[in-house]
């Protein structure tokens, strides 16, 4: 589902935050002991930690110079800050780390957003070496401690080792939640299987794992890592569904048309959707990636060929157990076909989806520096997942709201901020004589879909929707009785209830949701361990812990693109202005799926700038070249002084095409830099 941020939305503003101070600390009780070489300081940070490399770089053989980059850890007492005072005032200010290198950043990302959990206590460590020693063995075969389910774990559970069952992952993925199977039936129908991890089987309630699950409340996932929720012999092993293992397993089974509707149950006048709600014991026949199952979506493998290429289809991901290439490669393409019949009928009742650029990095072997950037792909193979995991989870919020009352723990996502989403009306209007209809999830989607159409420019598309991602709130854990029905609906899916059922290994609240489900199958809601006001205090503590997860995966993602760009600076890009200010404007670099902002004061060497509002209430900027020998003044390869390339004058107002340059700011905290060249010349 859709998880949307906005920085408008946070709540705790009675409360006191611990945050790493990202600055390096000018009082004068520190800055003679830490840094005698202190002339700029006062300037930069005024800049808001814009750099000056040339500064820097002039100073690195002295050893002042090094002391500077130092990250500090400080409590703040949000609103203490008034406007008479020149710094925030901290206390317990101490010296966290070093900065501009990916241990210090990384240790500084995860204590400022709160996520630096450690080890797992001695305590977990047991309890989850209990849970898995009965299944433990030696595999002969690796040499490495393997798990499987004893005889007794199977009593009360749906065989489907038989069943034809795969995963389809990432490529690096290690913790692997779910698996699905299909089956054709004789009437034109197909059965679709969701096998989720049986997580709750080796989590005891209020146990110490269980504690500690709920305290990190979600993996983080970094560039160079992962924090866990969970220790290693549980989500990489024990529970995770490898390929050629018995695993215990939740899943949700359904029968479902080729169109992608719900088929109902036989017997039953044609009202009860054909569902079923199990634990189970699953044997996965192969761990297929995106890639791969693309190329069989293709049909670029697997076609009646007597030797796959494995190219496509890797060996160490054919499948195993008797199960042939052929049958599986059928099943993918089969899954395809109905999950993408399924997308049509979601998108044509309503859903929206707002897609921004995400970038992958491969690392050297040292496991820091960046070899590649590059925008991760979003192939049909994953929306092929996508359809599957959204209705799964859709079909256990049903039985939840039906069985478990107001304990149900539910997902809702809120409409976006009205006045955001207004501003973005107003300027498309503006820019581009188009208007955006926001009165929902559905009117907003045919307005982006018929842009697409209608527009030329797949530029401007791309702009508008990271513009409206701004006001969009986040999604949300609640329990159900908490809150009124109407507060339960999902904004972008447009459907009135959704849940998490599909990632327990990595999500806390998807435990609570298997648990909650085992208890309506059992009759035993009543006597469940949580009550509703636990449930959401339990939620709302995930919602403050998945927000900081998010956060600190982007602060990881935007190191390491300031490392690579250290090494591989772009010169010259396209820019799209997002948002203008006072003293900044917001730039969009879609090459990179970046928006960041631009601080006017760093271009006062190179520029004239006038910052002003129009008449119409708007704000503008007006950017003038010093000199002739500016970036932008003359192209490479072009002849010196030609005057074909110079400009005299750049308007920047929202929309705007901009050229600008992107490097790595090496002043702490380590950021991606991005300056303006000049107006856009070139193509999009």
């Amino acid at each position: 589902d859709n998880d949307y941020d906005d920085d408008h939305s946070f709540s705790r503003v009675d409360v006191e935050i611990r945050s790493a101070i990202r600055q390096t600390m000018a009082s004068s009780s520190s800055s003679a002991h830490e840094n005698n070489n202190n002339n700029n300081n006062e300037e930069e940070e005024e800049r808001s930690n814009a750099d000056a490399d040339g500064e820097d770089n002039n100073n690195n053989d002295n050893s002042n110079a090094s002391n500077a980059k130092i990250l500090y850890r400080a409590e703040y007492a949000h609103g203490s800050w008034h406007a008479t005072n020149k710094w925030p005032p901290c206390a317990n200010v101490r010296r966290l780390c070093g900065t501009c290198n990916v241990e210090g950043e990384t240790k500084a990302l995860l204590v400022e957003n709160g996520v630096d959990h450690g080890d797992f206590p001695p305590g977990v460590l047991r309890d989850v070496e209990e849970s898995v020693e009965s299944g433990r063995f030696l595999d002969g075969a690796s040499g490495d401690m393997g798990w499987r389910p004893t005889e007794d774990m199977y009593v009360g559970r749906r065989d489907y080792r038989a069943q034809r069952v795969f995963t389809i992952d990432p490529t690096t993925a290690r913790d692997l939640d779910d698996a699905l199977h299909i089956t054709p039936l004789e009437d034109g129908r197909v059965e679709i299987g969701v096998h989720i991890a049986d997580v709750s089987h080796f989590i005891p309630p209020s146990s110490a794992v269980d504690k500690e699950a709920l305290k990190r409340a979600t993996t983080v996932y970094l560039v160079n890592g992962i924090v866990p929720m969970l220790p290693r012999p549980l989500c990489e092993i024990a529970c995770s569904l490898n390929e050629n293992v018995e695993r215990l397993a939740f899943s949700c089974v359904w029968r479902m048309n080729m169109d992608g509707t719900l088929s109902k149950k036989k017997g039953c006048g044609g009202k009860k959707d054909d569902i079923w709600y199990g634990r189970t014991v699953i044997k996965s026949c192969a761990r297929l990636d995106y890639a791969t199952a693309q190329n069989i979506i293709d049909k670029k493998v697997a076609n009646g060929e007597k030797r796959v290429d494995e190219a496509f289809w890797p060996k160490s991901r054919q499948p195993t157990g008797g199960h042939t290439i052929d049958e599986v490669a059928g099943d993918v393409r089969l899954m395809h076909k109905v999950a993408m019949a399924r997308r049509k009928l979601r998108f044509d009742n309503g859903a929206l989806a707002l897609n921004g650029v995400k970038l992958a990095f491969q690392l050297e072997e040292d496991g820091e520096t960046p070899k590649l950037c590059a925008p991760y792909p979003i192939r049909d193979s994953n929306r092929l997942i996508e359809e599957f995991m959204l209705l799964a989870n859709y079909l256990v919020a049903q039985r939840l709201i039906t069985h478990a009352s107001g304990r149900a723990l539910l997902r809702n996502h809120n409409p976006p901020i009205e006045q955001g989403m207004q501003q973005v009306v107003d300027v498309s209007r503006e820019s581009f004589d188009f208007h955006i209809d926001t009165t929902d999830s559905k009117t907003l989607q045919e307005s982006l879909s018929r842009l697409s159409r209608e527009c030329d420019d797949a530029l401007v598309v791309q702009c508008v929707t990271e513009s409206l991602m701004t006001p969009m709130r986040p999604a949300e854990y609640l329990a159900a009785g908490e809150l009124d029905e109407a507060d339960w609906s999902h904004f972008a899916l447009n459907i009135p209830y959704y849940t998490h059922f599909t990632s327990p290994i990595r999500r806390y609240p998807d435990v609570i949701v298997h648990r909650l489900l085992q208890a309506t199958l059992d009759e035993e809601v009543d006597d469940f361990p949580q009550t509703q006001k636990e449930i959401h205090s339990a939620a709302l503590h995930c919602n403050d812990m998945r927000m900081s997860a998010k956060k600190a995966q982007e602060r990881s993602d935007r190191v390491f693109l300031s490392l690579y760009l250290k090494t591989n600076p772009i010169s010259s890009t396209l820019g799209v202005c997002l948002g203008v200010g006072e003293k900044t404007f917001t730039v969009f670099v879609p090459s990179l799926g970046l928006s960041t902002r631009v601080f006017l004061q760093e271009h006062e060497d190179e520029f004239d700038v006038n910052a002003f509002e129009d008449d119409d209430g708007g704000r503008r900027i007006v950017i003038r070249p010093k000199t002739n020998d500016v970036p932008g003044m003359q192209r490479p390869g072009d002849g010196e002084g030609n005057a074909g390339d110079s400009w005299k004058s750049l308007d920047v107002r929202v929309f705007t095409k901009l050229e600008v340059a992107c490097t790595c700011k090496m002043q702490p905290p380590i950021d991606v830099r991005v300056k303006v060249v000049g107006p856009w010349k070139g193509e999009e």
